[in-house]
């Protein structure tokens, strides 16, 4: 990783005149792709990209809105990423390969908590006990059906021979 001050001084040779060349060569910088990557931010994002944090939190409705405007334009990761001022086109990919899966609006952090026995009426206790045992029952019910269904795979009927 290369520091914002490596980056920014790389930044200024290029807009004074300094060839690419020369600045990979100074910087010890690996490949013109990663100078080009840098100017293309600044041009697009200002000088401010390199101070920001470069993790940003998306809407729900964003992705979409972003995944149906390139889908309907027909655009690039890369021109998506630049209409929307999104610094990864990479991200946009990520989103559509989650959207198809049917997994983009998967919610992070915990679950919220359940409400405190304290706090609740004697109906809400007793409604929230018969959801639970209504729960409960059914998931023995699925239990028991897998599990004969498992011990049926495992001993299959003998036939007789005649």
């Amino acid at each position: 990783m290369f520091s914002k001050e490596l980056k920014l001084a790389a930044i200024k040779d290029y807009y004074n005149g300094l060839g690419f060349t020369k600045i990979i060569n100074k910087y010890g910088i690996k490949g013109s792709a990663t100078l080009y990557e840098w100017i293309r931010k600044v041009e697009q994002f200002g000088i401010e990209y390199f101070s920001k944090n470069t993790k940003t939190y998306y809407e729900y409705l964003f992705k979409i809105k972003v995944i149906n405007w390139r889908l309907k334009n027909h655009e690039s990761l890369t021109n998506a990423a630049r209409h929307f001022g999104i610094n990864a086109p990479f991200v946009i990919y990520q989103w559509e390969r989650l959207a198809a899966e049917g997994r983009l609006n998967k919610p992070k952090g915990r679950p919220p908590k359940m409400k405190n026995n304290k706090d609740m009426s004697v109906d809400e206790k007793n409604k929230q006990l018969e959801q639970q045992v209504t729960y409960l029952q059914a998931k023995v019910a699925y239990l028991e059906k897998l599990d004969a269904l498992i011990q049926s795979k495992k001993s299959p009927t003998k036939k007789k021979r005649k």
